[in-house]
């Protein structure tokens, strides 16, 4: 949810509250403030790191959102994608990365609070290297199949494979991410055997599988809504208690008995921690101001997702939430912590 008029109001109270203190202390102050203002973005170029590779989800997000900071700052917003490990790799690079404003994570929910409730080795916190700016996006993941597999509903692909146990392969983002996760939850709901096949993101798994690599996945519907309706794959189930809005008639997981198995994925704006107050008040503004366009919010809904926005804080909790929920998922999965 955007929330451009507290961040408008906000900037209007800075610049009211400056101009009435400014001719007190001149002198002193005002050039240290002034000098505050204006430098960040300034002359020099903003990178965003993607954890995952070009054409999936993290990354559209990403390249929409650096489109329009670069527009709204008249200044270059890069987006540098460094996939590999589930994310680890981006989040790494931005955590040791100098708290300036110039390098920031445009992250997947994974790296942040699916990998770190498995991985005992990771070289970043995700609770303590990182200052949210906000949740830029969020999405109801989709189940969908390549045409060859036989099954049509979740009912029909939880029969199936219990008929085949271990011969149904199920693509991910990545060894220990989100939709990894997703999967293994899957087989304990519904007592059955599939094989998982880990990829680096959305954009390698999709060409897997309609190239019937795989026979299932669970991806956003910005990486598979217009194959779906191009009828190059087919969708089995929309993973919520809720239709999506734009396949009225996919039923939900609940519908097909599942009621637990919901998958929600998210995406956001992080920077190492340190980074200025100003700086960071600065960017959710933006983000905010970006989400509540009314051309963006018409894209990304095209595209299944809903805008983000909100505050620092609530990005915050958000980590701190989903953290709590991955930990509970993964000792009902039973799976062992590895290095």
């Amino acid at each position: 949810m955007c929330i451009q008029i507290a961040a408008r109001t906000s900037r209007l109270l800075r610049r009211l509250l400056f101009s009435l203190s400014a001719p007190l202390l001149l002198g002193a102050w005002a050039p240290t403030a002034m000098a505050a203002d204006v430098a960040w973005p300034g002359l020099k170029p903003v990178t965003l790191i993607v954890g995952y590779p070009a054409g999936g989800g993290a990354d559209t997000v990403a390249r929409l959102v650096a489109d329009r900071l670069g527009k709204k700052y008249n200044q270059r917003f890069i987006v540098e994608n460094r996939s590999g490990a589930s994310g680890t790799i981006a989040a790494t690079v931005v955590a040791r990365a100098p708290a300036d404003g110039y390098t920031l994570l445009a992250s997947a929910s994974s790296e942040l609070t699916v990998v770190p409730t498995i991985r005992t080795s990771l070289q970043y916190d995700p609770a303590k290297d990182f200052e949210p700016v906000a949740v830029t996006s969020q999405t109801t993941y989709l189940l969908v199949s390549n045409l060859e597999f036989p099954a049509n509903t979740l009912q029909e692909l939880v029969a199936y494979a219990k008929k085949n146990p271990g011969k149904v392969s199920y693509g991910s983002y990545g060894q220990n991410t989100f939709t990894h996760l997703t999967g293994e939850y899957l087989q304990l709901l519904t007592g059955t055997k599939l094989l998982h096949v880990p990829y680096k993101g959305g954009g390698d798994l999709i060409p897997a599988l309609l190239g019937n690599q795989i026979e299932i996945s669970f991806n956003s519907p910005a990486e598979v809504l217009s194959q779906v309706q191009a009828g190059r794959m087919k969708a089995l189930a929309v993973l919520s208690p809720q239709r999506l809005k734009e396949m009225p008639s996919l039923p939900t997981s609940a519908e097909a008995g599942y009621p637990d198995l919901t998958a929600r994925g998210w995406n956001g704006l992080m920077a190492p921690k340190g980074t200025p107050t100003q700086v960071l008040d600065e960017l959710n503004a933006a983000v905010n101001e970006i989400m509540c366009s009314e051309d963006v919010v018409r894209d990304l809904q095209a595209r299944g997702i809903e805008p983000g926005g909100g505050t620092r804080q609530a990005a915050r909790e958000r980590i701190d939430n989903e953290l709590q929920r991955w930990r509970d998922v993964v000792e009902k999965v039973g799976l062992q912590r590895i290095d």
